[in-house]
């Protein structure tokens, strides 16, 4: 079984670097030289400072990675209170959300155009993010927004909405 088991790991899901873009990939021998090709072919390299910010978290002690954790959970938490009733797509863990606004007649395009200019909400449209659905959400990213920024987040979509 050791033979098929690769490893994939990244600081920005396993330590909340949020785009730091820093991972790693462990397989068999036989197969590592092609992982590899692919990798360089998809990715682009880390700059030196995330490669340095990667080694400081990844001895970090895990304190901080459990703070980190409680602090978006009270973020998302407030986001989902917020914006209950609204077709949110649930995060289990991370540090954003998706909003489904093809209900309101709007691509995500459209969404994050009129959040922006109407409800001062920087969303993304998720349009080309992975399948023709994608065009339907917005994401909302809340990694380094206080709780206090967030309330009353809810009026402002629907200004930006309806």
């Amino acid at each position: 079984m050791a033979q098929r088991t690769i490893t994939v790991g990244a600081v920005s899901k396993e330590y909340r670097m949020i785009g730091w873009r820093v991972g790693w990939i462990v397989a068999p021998p036989a197969i590592i030289d092609d992982i590899a090709l692919v990798n360089i072919s998809n990715v682009v390299c880390p700059v030196g400072i995330a490669q340095a910010a990667a080694t400081v978290a990844l001895q970090a002690p895990d304190a901080d990675i459990a703070a980190a954790s409680a602090e978006w959970q009270n973020r998302r938490d407030t986001i989902l209170k917020e914006l209950e009733g609204f077709p949110i797509v649930k995060p289990q863990g991370g540090w954003s959300m998706l909003l489904d606004v093809s209900g309101f007649g709007l691509t995500g395009a459209q969404a994050s155009q009129r959040l922006l200019e109407r409800g001062k909400i920087a969303a993304t449209a998720m349009t080309g993010w992975g399948s023709k659905r994608s065009a339907n959400f917005v994401r909302f990213v809340f990694s380094n927004e206080p709780v206090s920024r967030l309330r009353g987040l809810r009026e402002r979509v629907e200004a930006a909405i309806y």
